[in-house]
Order: C-alpha cells, then structure tokens, then sequence
C-alpha cells in the first residue's frame, strides 16, 4: 500500500508538471498571439486588398478632390516655373535656389497623394518628402548669401560687425554677450544648417528600415514605435539648432536683406510643413486611441483617419501655394537693379551739386592781397 501511494504520488507530481508546462506553452502562445494582433492592428492594406475587400464610401471621392488639389498645385507650379526661368540664366543662383525651396509644397502634394492611393507606401513618400524639406533649409540658406552678393561679399559686408547671439529661439536670453561677425561665426552657423540634413537623411532613413521590417520577431509596428520616439526628439533638437543658424546669419545682416521679405519667405513654407508634422502627430494619437471602430472592409480604422488627414494636408498645400509664389516672386530678381539705380542716381545727384558749387565760385571773385593794397592806397590818397 506504501509502495502503491508513492507511486500515485510520483504520477500525480508528473501530471501536474505536465499541466504546469502546457499551460507555459499556452501562456508564450497565448502572448505570440497578442503580439500578433498588435501587428495587424498596424497592417496597412495594399491597393489590391483594398478594391477586393471593399472601402468606405468616400474613399473613391477623397481621390477625386485629391487630384484635383494636386493638379491646381501643379499648374501654379508650371507656371512660376516659367516664369523665373527667364531669369535663371542671368541670376543662375538665386533662380535655382527660389525654385528648390517653391519645389517643398508641391513634393508633399505628389507624396501624400501617392499615400493615399497606395497606403502601403506612405513610410516611403513620407521620408521623401521630410528629407527633401530639410535640405529646403540649405537652398534658403543659400539664398540669404546670393541676396548679400555671395559668401564672400557678406564676409567683407558684415566683417566685425556686432551680432547678438539672441537669435530665435534664443531671443529671450538677453544675457548672452554680442560676438564680431567673422569667417569662424559664419561658418558655425552654416553647420547648424547643414547638420538638419544630414541627421534628418540618417535617421529617417533608419526609421523606414525598421518600419518595412515584417520579422515576426520584431513586428515593425512595435518596434517602430519604440524608436520613433527618440528619433524625432533628435531631429526635433536638430530644427531648432538650424533655425537658430539660420536666424544668427539673417540678423547680422538684416539691414542689408530688408527689401527681401525673409521672414514672409521663411514663414510661410515652414510654417506649413511645421503644421503637417503636428497634425499627423495628433491624429496618430487619435486613432490609436480611439474606442470606435471606423473601419470598412480592407481599411482600418487608423487608415481611414488618416485618409482624411492626408485630404486636409493636400488642402492645405492648395491654400498655401499661391500665398508662397507671392513671397517668392520675380520681382526679387529687380531688386538689385533698382537698388543700383538708387545709388546710380544718388551719385549723379551729388554730382550735380558739386558742378553747381563750381560755378557758383566762377562767378564769384573775391580780391586778392595785391588788389587789397592798392585800394588803401587809393583810399589814403583821396584822404589826403
């Protein structure tokens, strides 16, 4: 009986052992299967999946009023090509770098239009785009120096000048000392500007790698989640850095660029790419929280909000653009003729005032010593 209960004793600890193991086994499936789920909640469906799945009522109308946004943008396009290109051959420079910067709305605009018609491939258009926004920052840079007359006309300009380093966003810290304007303090402002491209090509280049990775063992929705974050912490970092380079460059030389509208010209394409960002962080947010289930079909719920998020960018790129041609017009390229004018017609104007003096003396004599002499002489003679 002893020997009949230890065995019992010793199956029964086994079978509980082997319930304790398939429940193991149960709980990694178990959390696989979680794992798995949070992919597909980030899955985003392709073109294909999506006619043969079905789509919500307004998908095939978004891509009408889409396109139709898109195609008002390029045809502005079109046509203020055209128009600087008859001044690209003489002011090549300052041509090249207007139409790179005028060139950020409507890359957006095909991008995210692109997104919308293949949802599979917004990580791609995506950093495209933002890549292509960063080096903007370096064609405006540039445009700055040609306005000047070049890197080495604003060197001679501004050489020793006194520049506050109050910059934005620096502008309240007045307790920072005022600097010369040198070779050294342009050339440190300029890395400010160039480092946004370089850290925005790196890293978003990283991000998309890990946003196309569809391992099992990292699903790319997590794993990009986990990254995203620190990534656009840096870059964020990074955009304040070149916009205060770019700030400390176009204040040391802000008397001399007053007729150029910067800040117009600044403001308006970076203020819309600024906003794009901020309204995609938001809705991201949104539809990862949200509680309703918006999806029909092939599309999910986040894809759905996204589609319109992507419509109100394309409009906003629509209302935008012209507002930015006006900024960057071709009058810009007058300016230095109207300029040379001015002093041309100052010069002459002194000129004149100096000829005028001149006559003015010829006509004018006024007695010499000799002459003095003889007429107190002539004095003292009728005197006597």
């Amino acid at each position: 009986a002893v020997v009949s209960s230890q065995s019992t004793g010793e199956e029964t600890g086994v079978e509980l052992e082997n319930l304790t193991v398939e429940e193991g086994d149960l709980t990694v499936e178990e959390e696989d299967l979680a794992v798995e789920e949070e992919a597909m909640k980030h899955e985003v469906p392709s073109l294909a999946e999506i006619m043969e799945g079905g789509a919500p009522a307004e998908y095939i109308p978004l891509l009408v009023v889409n396109f139709l946004l898109v195609l008002f943008v390029m045809v502005l396009l079109v046509r203020a090509v055209n128009e600087h290109r008859r001044f690209v051959t003489k002011y090549t420079m300052q041509g090249l770098c207007t139409l790179g910067i005028i060139l950020v709305i409507p890359i957006f605009s095909v991008m995210y239009y692109s997104g919308v018609i293949v949802p599979k491939a917004m990580a791609k258009v995506t950093f495209i785009a933002e890549t292509y926004e960063a080096i903007s920052l370096l064609f405006f840079l540039r445009l700055i120096l040609t306005f000047m007359g070049g890197k080495n006309e604003t060197r001679v300009q501004l050489k020793g000048q006194k520049v506050a380093l109050t910059s934005p966003p620096l502008c309240c810290l007045v307790c920072l000392p005022h600097v010369k304007f040198s070779k050294k303090f342009l050339f440190i402002h300029e890395m400010f500007v160039i480092q946004l491209a370089v850290l925005q090509l790196v890293l978003g280049y990283i991000d998309l790698l890990i946003g196309l990775d569809e391992s099992h063992k990292y699903p790319a929705a997590l794993l990009e989640e986990t990254y995203s974050h620190y990534f656009h912490i840096f870059i964020l970092f990074s955009l304040v850095l070149a916009v205060y380079g770019l700030g400390g460059i176009y204040h040391s030389a802000e008397h001399q660029l007053q007729h150029y509208r910067i800040f117009e010209k600044f403001i308006l394409y970076k203020a819309f790419v600024t906003v794009v960002k901020v309204e995609e962080l938001l809705v991201t947010m949104v539809a990862e929280n949200i509680s309703v289930e918006l999806g029909v079909g092939a599309i999910p719920t986040h894809l759905r909000v996204h589609l319109w998020l992507y419509t109100l960018v394309l409009l906003q790129a629509a209302v935008v653009f012209p507002f930015l041609l006006r900024a960057y017009s071709v009058q810009d390229y007058q300016i230095p003729i109207v300029k040379q004018k001015k002093q041309d017609k100052k010069e002459e104007d002194e000129e004149e005032k100096e000829g005028e003096v001149v006559e003015m003396t010829q006509y004018v004599s006024f007695p010499d010593a000799a002459q003095l002499e003889c007429s107190s002489a002539d004095e003292k003679q009728t005197d006597v």
